[in-house]
């Protein structure tokens, strides 16, 4: 998912210690899950959780949320000397320090960001609360769920993962999920919504076993997202795959891969590198990444109301700020003059451009400037759907206004049907791009609605899928 960046109230950063042997034992008393209330003077109180585990490396991590903000898996390091217990977010300046008790229950500890400090009284629970959504599985004993490991041949990067499975000892046909942009966790968790643990519920009570993982530098997996590109994931993804050749409970012969935006153009990148028997794509992209971003800059504010000569105004501005990425090699060159674009903007133009784009998503200039970002937006998802023979199922949400439905459905079809490929393609009325019954589309609109995956999707991907099993 081409996803916009959201500005949340608080930001968690973790302070990276070095650790010595008796430190990475005496970490072991902080294992675990942690809730804390910190109120903010003249501000709200908010819920924050820690999670401290061993990622697929088997290196100390954890992970931080923000519950009332509905902000979770926010990666970050930890250390534990002399007692002294520090969580510190990745990529952030904040840190949460303080003392476990005799008993290991709770931590005396204060949150820090800046020159600010708050109390943040934590204590040991068993889980950390749940936003209620109704599509959201819970309790499940009717087939097999674990969490598993694999690593990246590449680059040895581990990943952590959930594995579910029917309760017998057959083979069955299996599935990988492979999530949009940004650093998404296993379920491809969004306002208290988990689509993937949805629909791998859904598709492993109908026989399949089903595969989805943290990507890397997220939650339990090792590495580091920020680094990381999209020859990294579908090289992930490969690893996937070859994990799934291995599983007993797996048909080698029958594995597909399901990708949601990028995580569709990842899938057929990957399928280019490993043998897979057919790709689901789930508002995957069928345009260049700068096409699509310059569409996405207009329909996105578009459902949130701007007018036309807004959007033409957007257009101008977003092609001449992805054009001077493409023009710059130099990273920091390239970031002194994207924020020149900003700097220089004046009257009614610099009102439309604050009000609409305002440095979010793909339009901020310290995620534009990376190098990551440069050589993204240099590629073309077509490139890989126009190596492919498998079978195909193209599908997009109608109101969809990150990844336009007609637009990059045609671009899809084309290419496919110039090659051949065997497809089906299906725009599903009032759907967004998570696949959610939607008023407008917009992006703001997600998590105030209740539905996590639209029941016909759901429906559609089984039946497609056993077709080709």
């Amino acid at each position: 998912m081409f996803n916009r960046i959201r500005t949340i109230l608080i930001t968690l950063v973790l302070l990276c210690f070095n650790h010595f042997a008796n430190a990475q034992t005496q970490i072991k008393d902080a294992q675990g899950t942690w809730l804390g209330v910190m109120n903010i003077p003249d501000g709200p109180t908010l819920r924050i959780g820690v999670e401290v585990f061993k990622r697929a490396d088997n290196q100390w991590g954890a992970n931080v949320s923000s519950l009332d903000q509905m902000s979770r898996y926010m990666v970050s390091d930890v250390s534990l000397k002399d007692n002294l217990f520090t969580v510190q977010l990745r990529d952030a300046p904040v840190h949460i320090t303080g003392e476990i008790s005799a008993d290991g229950n709770t931590i005396d500890a204060q949150f820090s960001q800046g020159d600010n400090t708050w109390s943040l009284p934590l204590s040991k629970v068993i889980t950390l609360p749940e936003t209620a959504r109704v599509q959201t599985p819970t309790n499940i004993i009717e087939y097999n769920e674990e969490a598993v490991k694999y690593q990246n041949a590449q680059d040895q990067t581990w990943l952590a993962a959930t594995l579910t499975s029917p309760k017998d000892s057959k083979r069955h046909p299996a599935v990988m999920l492979i999530a949009g942009s940004g650093p998404n966790q296993r379920d491809s968790y969004h306002s208290g919504h988990r689509p993937f643990k949805v629909l791998a519920d859904y598709l492993t009570r109908q026989g399949f076993v089903v595969l989805r993982a943290d990507k890397r530098g997220v939650y339990q997996s090792a590495g580091s997202f920020k680094e990381g590109d999209v020859d990294n994931f579908a090289h992930d993804t490969q690893a996937a795959i070859q994990f799934l050749k291995t599983n007993s409970h797996v048909d080698p012969n029958n594995i597909f891969l399901i990708g949601h935006s990028e995580g569709s153009f990842i899938a057929a990148m990957t399928a280019t590198i490993e043998k897979v028997q057919g790709i689901v794509s789930m508002a995957g992209p069928g345009m260049s990444t700068l096409d699509i971003l310059l569409l996405q800059d207009q329909t996105e504010p578009a459902a949130k109301g701007a007018s036309k000569t807004e959007t033409d105004v957007l257009l101008e501005f977003s092609q001449h700020f992805y054009q001077t990425v493409l023009d710059n090699t130099d990273e920091a060159q390239r970031k002194q003059q994207l924020q020149a674009l900003y700097d220089n903007l004046t009257g009614t133009k610099a009102e439309i451009i604050n009000k609409w784009a305002g440095q979010q998503g793909t339009l901020n200039v310290d995620l534009a400037s990376s190098n990551t970002f440069y050589l993204w937006l240099k590629q073309n998802p077509l490139d890989y759907w126009a190596k492919l023979t498998i079978p195909a199922l193209l599908l997009n949400g109608e109101k969809d206004s990150q990844v336009p439905a007609k637009e990059n459905i045609e671009g899809l079809a084309k290419v496919l049907n110039q090659h051949k490929v065997v497809f089906k393609q299906h725009i599903f009325p009032s759907l967004n791009h998570m696949f959610q019954y939607a008023e407008t589309g917009a992006t703001d609109e997600y998590g105030s609605i209740e539905e996590t995956l639209n029941p016909e999707v759901l429906s559609t991907i089984a039946e497609w899928l056993k077709q080709k099993i």
